[in-house]
């Protein structure tokens, strides 16, 4: 599956029971974080009053600061307690939680949920349906690209291709209308 429909993101959003499913589903799907990223994330990186999470550098990308939407920072603080620093998700052992188990968690919660194909979730489905989101929500690909931190436009421009399918559905709906507005027209000047 190569992104979810709004309604679809929606419905897994509802069925994440925990709250630790909640963020791990908030972070991928509304805020564009790679299960790496999450992860990786640190408590002290993230900022409430700005609603931005810092990701320092890592192998595969630079610094970068992402935008995180007010309700997972007001989640996160819940879920964090009194803990000032520290990984943002812990495993039960009290240490860092890893890719696989951010994985792990979001095909749990696709399995609860009616989505067709629901075993092809992933967190890189969530992180495609927010850029389809953002990119139909009128967002350009430059600000995507700074929320990803791509490094190259050309590494954020391929997810202009999910947006193409709605582009042309909905150009297929409009020429569907023109041509049904241009027979009543003929059929109006015909009967008179």
């Amino acid at each position: 599956m190569l992104f979810l429909r709004l309604d679809q993101a929606l419905e897994l959003e509802k069925a994440a029971r925990s709250l630790k499913e909640r963020l791990v589903v908030r972070y991928a799907l509304w805020n564009g974080l790679s299960s790496g990223e999450i992860a990786a994330g640190r408590i002290e990186y993230l900022d409430p009053v700005e609603c931005t999470l810092f990701l320092p550098w890592r192998h595969w990308k630079r610094n970068c600061i992402a935008s995180v939407d007010p309700e997972t920072v007001r989640l996160q603080a819940t879920y964090s307690g009194a803990r000032k620093a520290g990984p943002l998700l812990r495993s039960q052992k009290g240490g860092h939680f890893r890719r696989q188990s951010i994985y792990l968690i979001v095909v749990g919660v696709a399995r609860r949920t009616n989505i067709p194909a629901k075993e092809l979730v992933s967190p890189r489905t969530l992180k495609r349906t927010f850029a389809r989101e953002w990119l139909l929500a009128g967002g350009t690909l430059g600000s995507l690209q700074k929320q990803f931190s791509h490094k190259h436009l050309w590494s954020t421009a391929h997810y202009l291709r999910f947006v193409l399918e709605d582009v042309r559905s909905n150009h297929a709906r409009l020429m569907e209308r023109v041509s049904h507005g241009q027979e009543n027209e003929r059929s109006r000047l015909v009967h008179g």
